[in-house]
């Protein structure tokens, strides 16, 4: 739900130009950058985590985000590599109790 959600945005923001840049680095701040909500993402789905990122960085790359920190790209990038190992390694653990 969390990557919908997001892709809402993003497809809000293209059709409309009408998302304010506050909104994605609020969505990275909290669903991506706090290590909880990123650790569970992790280990329940790391494809929406790997999708989640990239749609902020396609965001930001078609200038739908007004994204100037450099830092904050590079972390996106960084999940976006993570997610691929641990999909790629099985590394994540799938659950049972969802």
């Amino acid at each position: 739900e969390m990557a919908a959600s997001l892709d809402y945005l993003f497809a809000y923001d293209a059709s409309t130009g009408l998302v304010p840049d506050w909104c994605y680095s609020s969505v990275q701040d909290s669903w991506l950058d706090e290590q909880a909500n990123a650790d569970f993402l992790k280990r329940h789905n790391p494809w929406a985590l790997r999708d989640m990122a990239e749609r902020l960085l396609e965001a930001a790359n078609r200038g739908l985000w007004d994204c100037s920190d450099q830092a904050r790209l590079e972390r996106l990038r960084d999940i976006v590599l993570n997610a691929e190992g641990c999909i790629e390694t099985g590394a994540f653990r799938p659950t049972a109790d969802r």
